[in-house]
């Protein structure tokens, strides 16, 4: 739906995807276009030993968690399985826990570092996003057309029907959790911080940036990463689009549960096993590290590492919590406008604007750090952005302001047209529009938008490497206290980190009786 009286508003928030997620980018190229010498960094065989060992790390995560979230998503959301409910919820909480601290805890338990232990935690962490895109593509089959097809081959026939129908979310959830096993930094460099260093192009861009703050040559290394990037990025909006809309049928009746019969309890086991290995681990060992450890447990232990953790780490969680709140707050809105506009705005809008607001993913956060260190970083009225959490927020609904764009597209897509149309033709402006017929049916999409962009601020922690003001924050703390020690304090400020990522959806569950919406 096209309206000249909507251009402003749309235009508005196109300004502030060009300045908060694109302006970085830009002025990457622009130094690239003007140092091209620094390209000859790329005929180094170096450069292709990286890409190659970043490729296997991809490619070894993705299927992993393709493996182990295909079969998870699909038995919490579509069986009759025991307390399914509770461990599709409890099964979040891998992605939820942030990537450093899984590593960090699994390391201590097993002794084990290196490449296949950083493929493992980076898997176990995107598990539940393969998970997610999975059981809301089960969950969109017509029950017709799984009585149909029970009642022609019984349950192999089933899954034969379902497989198709389901196959391109899975695939779509296995391009995120493969671009997020390559842009990572923080796991990899942990991983292997002891033994044999195992370098992938996101510690080889930091290293580049830390050695003389050469922006052409860091830039120019991760040009064959942001390549691979978009390699997987492009097909994910396509299977995307395919997996979410696929399965949605006139008349549409919702699919019972399957009744696993023998089967129930070996895939409760395994969902369980998941959840254990996922999160009960590392919460358990933060738990036991922070009431004493090797030094013996305790109540009291415990109790003093929690009060210092709060003396010592209050500003930074302070700082975590309004830095999310702010930039998912401020990221909805903008993302509503753009999301309708790509949903409305034809065919041109409805892949262009996706793929124009998916652009700042593609780069890895180390390197969109420094695209805001040099935008930034100008001196004079510059500064006072700079030095400040104001640069933080921008940082993040730039660099994120993709999955809630997305989500809120999804979301329009399933509105009736006709309903904006005679809001129009009544004379109602396009704020008002937004805000009276859209908005109130995808309040599930827009609280798991706003949900999402809080969680992913929170644990976000390689741009903050490389950003000053985003070194204010309770992740950094836990990750420049980790490479100096297990101590009981350090624990429990990472445990209070991972209360802060999952709170929201903690509150969401408890006083909302609707289920949110958290993906396209």
């Amino acid at each position: 739906m096209k309206s000249k009286r909507s251009d402003p508003l749309f235009a508005l928030a196109i300004g502030a995807l060009i300045l908060f997620g694109l302006a970085p980018l830009i002025v990457m190229g622009w130094r690239l276009v003007n140092a091209s010498e620094a390209l000859g960094v790329l005929k180094d065989p170096r450069v292709m030993s990286l890409l190659g060992r970043t490729l296997g790390l991809g490619l070894s995560a993705a299927a992993l968690a393709g493996l182990l979230g295909a079969p998870f998503g699909f038995l919490v959301a579509r069986t009759k399985l025991p307390l399914g409910k509770l461990l599709g919820a409890l099964g979040l909480l891998p992605f939820l826990i942030p990537p450093l601290l899984l590593a960090t805890t699994w390391t201590q338990v097993t002794g084990l570092r290196g490449a296949p232990m950083t493929a493992l935690l980076i898997g176990l962490s995107t598990t539940p996003i393969v998970a997610l895109f999975t059981a809301k593509a089960a969950g969109r089959i017509d029950a017709r057309r799984e009585e149909a097809a029970l009642l022609a081959g019984g349950r192999p026939a089933l899954f034969a029907m379902e497989w198709p129908l389901i196959a391109p979310a899975v695939m779509a959830g296995c391009a995120f959790a493969f671009l997020f096993a390559i842009h990572d930094f923080a796991l990899p460099d942990y991983v292997s911080s002891v033994g044999p260093k195992f370098n992938v192009f996101a510690d080889e861009v930091f290293a580049v940036w830390q050695v003389d703050q050469d922006a052409p040559e860091a830039v120019a290394t991760a040009i064959p990463l942001v390549l691979m990037t978009l390699a997987a990025l492009l097909p994910a909006l396509v299977l995307m689009r395919r997996g979410s809309m696929a399965t949605i049928e006139g008349n549409f009746e919702a699919p019972k549960p399957l009744d696993l019969g023998a089967g129930r309890w070996p895939a409760f086991l395994f969902c369980l096993g998941f959840v254990v290995l996922g999160a009960g681990v590392p919460l358990g060992r933060l738990f036991w590290e922070a009431g004493g450890g090797p030094q013996g447990w305790s109540q009291v232990a415990l109790g003093e590492a929690f009060a210092m953790a709060f003396e010592l780490g209050r500003d930074d969680l302070r700082h975590s919590i309004l830095f999310a709140f702010s930039a998912a707050s401020l990221a909805v809105p903008l993302a509503l406008v753009l999301g309708h506009r790509a949903e409305r705005g034809g065919r041109t809008a409805r892949f262009g604007l996706p793929l124009l607001v998916l652009l700042p993913l593609a780069v890895p956060a180390i390197l969109y750090g420094i695209g805001t260190v040099l935008l930034w970083n100008r001196g004079g009225g510059f500064e006072l952005i700079y030095s400040s959490g104001v640069l933080v927020v921008m940082m993040i609904i730039g660099r994120f302001l993709c999955f809630p764009t997305l989500v809120c597209q999804s979301g329009v897509a399933s509105l009736n047209p006709e309903l904006e149309e005679a809001a129009q033709l009544a004379g109602i402006s396009p704020v008002k529009r937004l805000l009276r017929v859209v908005a109130p049916p995808l309040w599930p999409s827009l609280a798991g938008a706003w949900t999402l962009i809080f969680v992913l601020a929170v644990r976000e922690l390689d741009a903050a490497v490389i950003v000053p003001a985003a070194k204010q924050t309770a992740m950094y703390r836990v990750f420049n206290a980790v490479h100096f020690g297990h101590s009981n304090y350090v624990a429990a400020l990472s445990l209070l980190v991972i209360f802060v990522v999952i709170l929201p959806g903690l509150l969401w569950a408890l006083f909302s009786k609707r289920r949110m919406e958290i993906l396209p």
